[in-house]
């Protein structure tokens, strides 16, 4: 039975208790860390690199638990119950160690545009810095049940941001800032302009356990999978979980506004998807496939022509619960990308000898919120990128915040502590003894919530350069 939090306040005075101050207080940091989460700025402020740079593939998805609807259940509801539309909306101040302090506002709306559909958007200001973001999750094409659409938009500037990109820095001649090998103090800071629309486009395909039904139907406790019409138990894409195809037609533009290059790209990223997990907003078993392709043409007036194309597999293994834990769970991952243009050239736009390499976010890097998290955004960046995650899940007993409902805006499922290890390193070409030599790695450990559905996290983690702090939404891997 839930209890407002004013009421609880009473009951706590009576009895003596000081527990609620201090929920009070940790609530509030819980949701500015969502408001600004659910922005992605971390992720825009991240990817300074011009176009012959090569940083993160995909855009972090958000994770989460879909709301009762389309004959799922959620927290063991009864079918046919209609979904409770919430809206949280919030004015927050936040604080990033690569823009500084600023202000924002920021809202989570579901199931107002359809029962299983989520809204996220904010806007920030800072000293210098704005951004305006918008993304929604889960909605279905009208006219065509099977093709889920989770548009996101983006546009933002930043000031004085790290570029690990280029050979003409005069302090390190004959390095390439990037490269494996390079030197930490091999950037340049620079103010970033920055706009994207992704036009995420999945389509389920009729077998397995998409067959009969688009969206899993789910009981939960607490944000916990009790039961459900997912996956997980065997690997078979005809019997057991849910394939998807992806198709992202994708336009970004980012302006390095200290006389660096700009850059600009559009094309199409497809994908091919095995999500074969019992809960994907906090998966305990099963294991996920995808495998893409990126191609940009070159059309559109972008800066070259470039292709990559990648892989990932995670697996997961329950150890069950214990007397401190609901649930605890190993996470591993494999990632990998390539980009077979990366010593091609032409003539692109007027400019000779012009590579065909991606920009910064959308080939093989290491660094920053999901891969390397103990280094800078796109620390490391090169034709050819591996990297080896594993995270040990310990989803506690222990929730100060269950009771805190905000008037029924609130919804703390659980909290997760996350020790982690990662290891990888980028490379020249795509070479499996030059991909496993003279890795980089990182030791950490993170906190996480799911609240009001979507995961999030607070990750620190320590590494040869030092430590660094990343909070966002979802886990690291994999990412949707």
């Amino acid at each position: 039975m839930r209890h407002s939090v004013r009421r609880k306040s009473e009951a706590m005075s009576q009895s003596g208790g000081g527990i609620l101050p201090w929920s009070r207080m940790f609530a509030g940091c819980l949701l500015v860390l969502l408001l600004i989460a659910s922005l992605g700025l971390a992720r825009a402020a991240e990817d300074p690199a011009p176009s012959n740079a090569v940083p993160t593939v995909a855009e972090e998805r958000l994770a989460l638990e879909l709301p009762a609807g389309d004959g799922q259940q959620k927290d063991g509801e009864a079918e046919g119950k209609k979904p409770q539309k919430r809206l949280l909306a919030i004015p927050f101040p936040f604080y990033n160690a690569t823009i500084g302090p600023g202000v924002g506002v920021g809202f989570v709306a579901q199931g107002y545009l359809q029962p299983q559909a989520i809204t996220v958007g904010a806007a920030l200001m800072g000293a210098g810095s704005y951004s305006i973001f918008f993304k929604e999750l889960n909605y279905q094409f009208p006219w065509w049940k099977r093709v889920i659409l989770e548009p996101d938009v983006y546009v933002g500037k930043y000031d004085q941001i790290k570029s690990y990109t280029g050979s003409t820095n005069t302090n390190f001649v004959g390095q390439r800032a990037g490269s494996n090998e390079s030197s930490q103090e091999n950037y340049r800071r620079t103010d970033v302009s920055d706009q994207w629309i992704n036009m995420v486009t999945k389509f389920l395909l009729p077998i397995g356990q998409g067959k009969d039904r688009v969206f899993p139907k789910l009981v939960l406790d607490r944000g916990l999978f009790v039961s459900g019409d997912t996956g997980g138990d065997v690997w078979n894409p005809f019997k057991s979980g849910r394939t998807y195809l992806e198709v992202v037609p994708f336009e970004r533009r980012q302006g390095l506004l200290d006389n660096f290059p700009h850059s600009k790209t559009a094309g199409i990223d497809t994908g091919l998807r095995y999500e074969n997990t019992d809960f994907r907003g906090n998966p305990t078993k099963g294991s996920m496939q995808r495998v893409w392709f990126i191609r940009d043409w070159g059309a559109l007036d972008s800066t070259a022509p470039y292709s990559v194309y990648g892989a990932e597999f995670a697996k997961y293994f329950s150890i069950g619960p214990s007397d401190r834990a609901r649930q605890r769970t190993f996470a591993l991952d494999i990632w990998t990308v390539n980009c077979p243009t990366w010593d091609d050239s032409s003539t692109v736009n007027g400019v000779d000898n012009t590579f065909h390499r991606p920009p910064g976010y959308k080939g093989g890097s290491l660094g920053g919120l999901s891969r390397l998290r103990a280094y800078d955004a796109t620390r490391y960046n090169d034709q050819a990128a591996i990297l080896y995650t594993l995270e040990y899940r310990y989803l506690l007993n222990w929730n100060p915040l269950k009771d805190v409902t905000m008037g029924g805006k609130l919804d703390v499922q659980w909290f997760e502590l996350v020790p982690f290890a990662e290891v990888g390193r980028v490379a020249p070409s795509w070479n499996i003894e030059a991909l496993h030599k003279r890795m980089k790695n990182d030791v950490g450990v993170g906190l996480r919530a799911m609240v009001n559905n979507i995961t999030i996290r607070i990750d620190v983690a320590y590494g040869t350069e030092g430590y660094n702090t990343q909070m966002f939404v979802g886990h690291p891997f994999p990412v949707f």
